[in-house]
């Protein structure tokens, strides 16, 4: 294999969507390794272990999601219908080109137990989420009420992707994606 000059960022993007599609466990050092087009040892020169490269992932996923939709709901110059537009536009392409899920979730549900090394940042991705969905919801309901709003809706769509990845069938995270559009209309 040829050696290639790859960087830290290059390399978790390139992990992530391996980790989403088969998960922490199920992914070895060597096939995402032969992903990246580098050797083994690479890995080992930016990252501790596999449970440090695991935890840079999810923390560059949180990091990058948080700060669109941040920027998306916190945003002046657009409506609340074009916010929601533009939330609801983030999602279909972060989860509706593929079956393989939400990677906050499916090393949520693979790792909770087992790994609480990764629990701090799945919890503070969810809890982004909720918050940059209580802003919306805020438009329309007193705090107390949008927040729970906010928190049914994250789960929602989460249970959309669910069923979407276990059925082959995008219809789910679209209705999903339909009933948060129509409690902001």
């Amino acid at each position: 294999m040829p050696l290639q000059k790859v960087s830290k960022e290059e390399l978790i993007k390139k992990v992530l969507p391996i980790f989403k599609q088969k998960g922490y466990h199920n992914a070895t050092m060597s096939e995402l390794a032969q992903a990246c087009g580098v050797r083994n040892a690479l890995f080992y020169y930016y990252f501790k272990d596999k449970e440090d490269l695991m935890a840079e992932v999810l923390q560059f996923f949180k990091t990058r999601s948080t700060q669109k939709l941040k920027a998306m709901v916190e945003d002046q110059d657009l409506s609340l219908g074009e916010k929601v537009q533009a939330f609801v536009q983030f999602l279909e392409g972060a989860y509706l080109g593929s079956f393989n899920g939400c990677i906050m979730a499916n090393i949520s549900l693979e790792t909770a137990f087992d790994e609480p090394a990764f629990l701090p940042i799945l919890k503070s991705f969810f809890d982004d989420w909720i918050a940059s969905m209580s802003t919306l919801f805020l438009h329309k309901f007193q705090p107390e009420i949008a927040r729970e709003m906010a928190e049914a809706t994250v789960q929602d769509i989460e249970g959309g992707i669910l069923l979407m990845k276990l059925y082959k069938d995008k219809h789910y995270l679209e209705k999903a994606l339909n009933r948060f559009v129509k409690l902001l209309a």
